[in-house]
């Protein structure tokens, strides 16, 4: 045993039994878990396997062809046209005729003359190794390193790293180790066991063989692709010679782990030197302790619930005290009677001044209240003069209202007699459920009157109302305009001993009397407040998950966060509560996180007035908003008994960015013709397209626009990252319309859309090619958010700078258009008719293009763009632009395949339609202003 443990305590005796019973969970265990075992696994399955044994023969080939590759590497090194010679001589047929020049592959011309003949006997030479000749050593490389991979079984696979550099012997000493030495278990208590290990197993390892492998040399001189493929083979011939090593020598490394271990008899027992001896040892020790802890057990709790005993009867001593002073005050009760009887008579005109002013109107009236023998008599009348016992006729509905007036006239009555309002509290613990549904606006009226009254009136009360009811607690707040201060009241959990008021307007004063007094103190109580609610709303939605719950902090807390937004309970599977714990665990909060976190414990002064100032600025910007949404889902989720169909409705708290509508209404654009399909051959999306000039040009002006630049992929195909998105200020928008929004904390672009069955709500969903990057549906009620249609595109984003990353914002204002102006100052807009252009542009919708001219400087900043290409024929193509060479490369748009790209030339060579004319798209209008 560790040297600390003392058998004769208690507590000392529990460690030892718990890390008795975790040593004997080690030991079944046995070599689960261990990697260095699961590797030897490997090394014995691969002895076996039939794949396997073709990795020699595959190294030996793979050696063989490495050289050549090296060579034909070191002549495209030589002659950088090889690569492209290699190419052409696949084409490349050698003339019939010694006389007869052959002809060249690329351009058809004649090879004559010395050079080009020269050049003809190198390509019939390279034609006989022309894969070899054309591919790059990397590629050659890599193939030879795949085709050796292959054979490799996956489960070597996943060790090979750890297979390349192990020494078996050493691996096996040092897991044991960490096994048997280096756990809890043994390291802390059972350090004798740890001890007779680490002897043992040291003993055991210098009895195991050796492995030894002798490595080839790397070649000199070689490039890193092939000394890069040299060490790979070097690492799987280490492994091959450890398989077959393995093969021979594992019976060793299995007969020692179970000389550490132990290995039962035929009795069942095990060898005293082994390590299931020793444990066994000391279970048996234990088990004859176990009556012992028992009795010890029971005799402390006896000598608890004696002085629980005396506690108790020292306080009957003083309550029977209390009963003897008492006694002779019972002669009073005549006197008090008396007294209580005339007060009560008294407050009969009170009361019906309360019952006036609730217009308490019954046919049954209520006339005076007095005191008779045992209770307090009420009189009404059916008709006036005509007086009986109301208890005998009322309903219970008729005498709680009257009890209520009751208490109210004699608080008045007391107030008066006093001259004074000593104490003005009063607390009403859910008043609502003695009203009558008809009064119940009434009675709010009175109590919202009296506590709304200054505090110079003498009547004025202090209230602290408590209701479940938010009918009535919306009558005194909302319609009675009750003022004071709002909490939750809520008991964490069964063993809670009190309940929880969280009130979160009273961190605002914490801050404000810190900032006033400007005191490091009041500073650090404010962090701690801060602190203490999130503990607070915390603890009320997760205590369900740990019965402790009420005695865990802020650092406690988020872990039980964690598990259940990643078990997905609901209803922390909803996206609020992964925002809020991205908040807690992703450094978001950064070290601001942290001095909240340590205010409950960190009292040395480094907590004060300049760190409140940043708690304040973490809190209200970026915790406050998070946790509070949560809070709303998780109430409602509650309220309602889980009701899967529960959103957030967050407050907006940041507007659309600033517009730019007055420098977009100055750019002219001019809608010049038709962009139509053409008529030979127009299917969906294939973009062959015809242009129909107009007869007169009109003019097209952005009345009241803005431009903003996009910023997450929400809107793919029609924009991507970086793209210009033009936005309607005044256009109605229509279910599918792609918008732009603002609700909650997010600024969104997405596409709109409607429900039949909840037609006040809202659907905004994102759009992508890759599904992957599909990005979450937004839900919001129609009147929390203000849609702005997104009626253009520019493809901005090869000449804007790439916008910052940001979860909550897809859009973001342009602080300078000069891009944009050159797209679209005096661009031409040719309307779409048809779908070969989809799915860039729908039928009806506009081109916008500039015109670039021919030539090398213009066309090498096209790569990539789109463009409408014509070519020496008239054809116009809507496609993606290339440049290959000479070579113009049409990409298709279309992404099911079906419409193939076109090959243009610049010179007409290899027979291809020559490029004559060039337009730029630049981006697409989807309507025009109106």
């Amino acid at each position: 045993m560790a040297s600390g443990l003392d058998t004769s305590k208690p507590d000392d005796r529990a460690k030892i039994k718990n890390a008795v019973n975790s040593a004997r969970g080690i030991l079944q265990q046995n070599v689960k878990g261990i990697t260095s075992f699961d590797a030897w696994a490997a090394l014995k399955t691969a002895h076996t396997d039939s794949v396997f044994q073709n990795l020699p023969a595959a190294i030996v080939e793979a050696k063989a062809i490495l050289p050549e590759a090296i060579a034909w590497d070191k002549r495209q090194a030589e002659d950088s046209k090889l690569r492209l010679k290699a190419l052409a001589s696949q084409f490349f047929v050698a003339s019939g005729h010694a006389h007869e020049d052959a002809n060249c592959p690329l351009c058809e011309s004649k090879l004559s003359g010395d050079k080009r003949k020269a050049l003809a006997v190198e390509l019939a030479e390279l034609k006989k190794a022309a894969t070899a000749a054309e591919r790059k050593l990397t590629d050659a490389c890599a193939e030879l390193e795949k085709s050796i991979r292959d054979l490799i079984p996956q489960t070597l696979n996943a060790h090979f790293a750890l297979l390349t550099t192990m020494q078996p012997r050493e691996s096996f000493e040092a897991a044991a180790k960490e096994r048997f030495t280096q756990e809890p278990a043994f390291s802390t208590v059972l350090t004798g066991m740890a001890d007779f290990a680490t002897t043992t197993i040291g003993a055991l390892a210098a009895k195991l063989p050796i492995f030894e492998h002798t490595e080839a040399g790397e070649p000199p001189d070689a490039p890193a692709a092939a000394k890069n493929l040299f060490s790979y083979i070097t690492n799987v011939l280490r492994i091959v010679a450890l398989v077959d090593w393995w093969a021979i020598n594992r019976q060793s490394f299995v007969d020692s782990w179970n000389a550490l271990k132990g290995v039962a008899d035929a009795e069942g027992k095990f060898p005293p030197d082994s390590l299931e001896g020793k444990l066994a040892a000391l279970e048996a020790a234990l088990e004859k302790a176990a009556p012992l802890d028992d009795l010890a057990k029971v005799l402390k709790d006896a000598a608890n619930e004696a002085e629980k005993w005396l506690a108790i009867h020292a306080q009957q001593l003083v309550r029977e005290a209390i009963a003897g002073a008492l006694e002779p005050l019972k002669d009073l009760r005549t006197l008090v009677a008396t007294e209580t009887a005339g007060s009560i008579s008294a407050l009969s005109g009170r009361m019906k001044s309360v019952l006036d002013r609730i217009h308490f109107k019954e046919r049954l009236s209520f006339e005076d209240a007095a005191l008779s023998k045992k209770s307090v008599q009420v009189s009404g009348s059916f008709d006036h003069g005509i007086r009986i016992d109301a208890s005998t006729v009322a309903n219970s509905s008729w005498l709680r209202a009257i009890l209520w007036a009751f208490v109210l006239a004699l608080r008045e009555q007391t107030l008066e007699t006093l001259g004074a309002n000593p104490f003005p509290l009063v607390v009403l613990d859910d008043p609502q459920v003695t009203f009558d549904p008809r009064n119940k606006r009434k009675w709010a009226e009175e109590i919202a009157r009296l506590a709304n009254s200054g505090p110079a009136t003498p009547e004025a009360m202090q209230l602290l109302v408590v209701t479940h009811e938010r009918q009535f607690f919306q009558l005194l707040v909302n319609i009675e305009k009750l003022i004071g201060q709002q909490g939750m009241v809520v008991q964490l959990n069964k063993a809670a001993g009190v309940v929880t008021v969280v009130n979160g307007s009273s961190l605002s004063q914490a801050y404000q009397k810190a900032i006033d007094k400007n005191d490091d103190s009041h500073g650090h109580q404010y962090v701690s407040e801060v602190r203490i609610y999130c503990e607070d709303l915390l603890k009320i939605m997760l205590r369900s998950t740990d019965s402790q719950i009420t005695g865990k902090c802020l650092s406690e807390l988020v872990p039980l966060l964690t598990q259940v937004v990643k078990d997905a309970v609901p209803p922390f599977n909803l996206r609020p509560f992964r925002k809020l714990l991205d908040v807690f665990t992703d450094g978001k909060g950064g070290k601001l996180f942290d001095v909240l976190n340590n205010s409950h414990h960190q009292k040395d002064g480094s907590i004060g007035v300049a760190q409140a100032k940043d708690i304040r600025q973490f809190w209200e910007g970026t915790l406050q908003t998070k946790l509070h949404t949560c809070f709303k889902v998780f109430a409602e989720y509650e309220a309602y008994s889980g009701e899967p169909r529960l959103f957030p409705w967050m407050d907006n708290v940041i507007p659309l960015p600033a517009g730019n509508a007055e420098k977009l209404k100055n750019l002219n654009l001019v809608h010049t013709g038709i962009a139509a399909a053409a008529k030979s051959d127009g299917r969906v999306g294939d973009g062959l397209i015809t242009i129909e000039e107009l007869a007169q040009a009109a003019n097209i002006t952005l009345h009241n626009h803005n431009a903003y630049q996009l910023t997450a992929g929400t809107l793919d195909p029609v924009a991507t990252i970086g793209d210009v998105i033009i936005v309607s200020n005044y256009a109605k928008v229509h279910e599918r319309n792609l918008v732009v929004a603002a609700f909650g904390d997010q600024l969104l672009a997405r596409r709109y859309n409607e429900t039949e069955i909840h037609p006040h709500i809202a659907v905004l969903t994102g759009q992508s090619v890759d599904p992957y990057a599909l990005a979450q549906p937004v839900i919001a009620p129609q009147e929390k958010i203000e849609p702005r249609k997104i009626v253009g595109t520019l493809f901005a984003s090869s000449r804007l700078p790439t916008p910052p990353k940001d979860e909550n914002v897809e859009f973001t204002a342009l602080s300078d258009l000069t891009v944009v102006n050159a797209l679209l100052q005096n661009a031409k807009l040719f309307k779409v008719s048809g779908r070969s252009a989809e799915p860039i542009a729908l039928d009806g919708q506009f081109i916008i293009t500039q015109s670039v001219a021919v030539t090398p400087a213009s066309l090498g900043e096209m790569d990539g763009r789109l463009v409408i290409a014509v070519d020496e024929n008239g054809a116009r193509y809507f496609k993606r632009f290339h440049r290959h060479g000479p070579l113009v490369v049409l990409e298709s748009l279309n992404p099911d395949g079906t419409a193939p790209g076109e090959l243009l030339s610049f010179e007409g060579v290899l027979g291809l339609p020559r490029l004559t004319g060039l337009q730029e798209v630049v981006g697409i209008l989807f309507e025009l202003p109106n």
